[in-house]
């Protein structure tokens, strides 16, 4: 998530209260991404677990920005 998208949503997050369980999911998923990144091998299932993980936070961000900007 860029700098401008992400201070968007915080300036949205604190009157949306859907937007707001979402940023934290996002956080969330982020704190677990960097846990896996920290070890320096992966096996195919922490591997499958990085890609669902990215593909929820992405799905996450899409969803916190239309509700931003609506």
């Amino acid at each position: 998530m860029e700098n401008h998208e992400r201070e968007l949503i915080e300036k949205a997050v604190e009157s949306n209260f859907e937007l707001k369980k979402l940023y934290t999911q996002h956080l969330e998923l982020d704190t677990k991404l960097k846990k896996l990144g920290k070890q320096s091998f992966l096996t195919a299932k922490e591997e499958a677990e990085e890609r669902r993980l990215k593909q929820l936070k992405l799905r996450g961000v899409e969803k916190m920005l239309k509700l931003a900007t609506t």
